[in-house]
């Protein structure tokens, strides 16, 4: 039976929806180069002006210039080469948490909540053809807020219609889901598939 004390189901995109942080499989493409590991996620989050861009403060140039610059130290002029291999690489998606989308759907709200660049609902629509089953997209480059700012995990519930209390939230990094603990809602530490239906199951829902 369902528990009607949760009333909405809101997943990170990157790392729960997609395989990966950002859907990259990157130590194949630091093998494929002789990079460091974590080397590109020095270059296009840490040494980068993603910060910035996540939530709107500077352009897409802006930010691909400083991740050029960032990888230049590494691969001099290379650099443009391998953001490409990094933009132009496969971004699967995992298909269990899909699966648990369709099935959830018309049970609950559902919802995305990204730190992501500026239009991530058109991105999403372009790429996927289960955007319809969600009821909001709340991307931090559109609203100029990032997590884990509690106020995006509250604007997030006031777009639902939902208190926090009754909303369920899942992010592959832990301090973004202890934030949402923090306002109110469910919050998951999303670890695997298997893991978060038994976290939906600990909360009353039916997976």
């Amino acid at each position: 039976m369902q528990n009607h004390n949760i009333q909405a189901i809101f997943f990170d995109f990157g790392g729960v929806i997609l395989r990966t942080a950002d859907g990259v499989d990157h130590a194949a493409i630091e093998a494929e180069w002789g990079l460091e590991a974590k080397t590109l996620l020095r270059c296009v989050y840490a040494e980068s002006r993603w910060g910035e861009y996540q939530i709107g403060g500077c352009t897409l140039d802006e930010w691909n210039d400083s991740i050029l610059a960032a990888m230049a130290k590494r691969v001099g002029e290379r650099a443009e080469e391998l953001l490409r291999a990094f933009q132009d690489a496969p971004r699967p998606l995992n298909d269990d948490v899909v699966a648990l989308i369709r099935r959830l759907h018309g049970h609950y709200k559902l919802g995305i909540l990204s730190n992501t660049i500026p239009g991530m609902e058109a991105r999403l629509r372009e790429r996927l053809d289960f955007v319809d089953l969600f009821d909001l997209i709340v991307g931090s480059g559109d609203i100029g807020m990032a997590k884990p700012d509690p106020g995006i995990y509250l604007l997030t519930a006031k777009e639902a219609g939902v208190a926090p209390e009754a909303c369920v939230f899942t992010d592959d990094r832990a301090e973004h889901a202890e934030a949402a603990r923090g306002v109110g809602m469910h919050g998951f530490h999303f670890t695997g598939y298997e893991q978060f239906v038994a976290d939906l199951r600990s909360v009353g829902v039916e997976a």
